[in-house]
């Protein structure tokens, strides 16, 4: 018997179903997520972050257009007291111990 591709990975995906347990899969309302059978093995678990940082690394547009945007940013008040207080919490200075002895 010759099966398609398509019934092949609709196959798998079945049989991969019925062997998970209800903590090894995601479910919305009691419902199983199921995907498109077009986008198997396709899936970016990486959040929408990954998809910003591959912008910025192939677009040397856009990675020119936001390094302008951050320098103009750290120039203005608002970027000032950010970029202050981001010095103080990566550096923290021990508390002082209250009285004198």
């Amino acid at each position: 018997m010759n099966y398609s591709s398509e019934d092949l990975r609709n196959g798998q995906q079945v049989k991969g179903q019925a062997n998970e347990t209800p903590s090894s899969f995601g479910s919305m309302e009691g419902v199983p997520q199921t995907s498109d059978p077009k986008s198997f093995g396709k899936i970016r678990k990486a959040g929408d972050a990954a998809a910003r940082v591959l912008q910025l690394m192939n677009d040397p547009v856009e990675a020119q257009r936001t390094q302008n945007w951050m320098s103009m940013f750290g120039m203005s008040n608002e970027g000032m007291q950010f970029n202050q207080a981001r010095m103080i919490m990566s550096n923290p200075q021990p508390a002082l111990e209250g009285g004198d002895k």
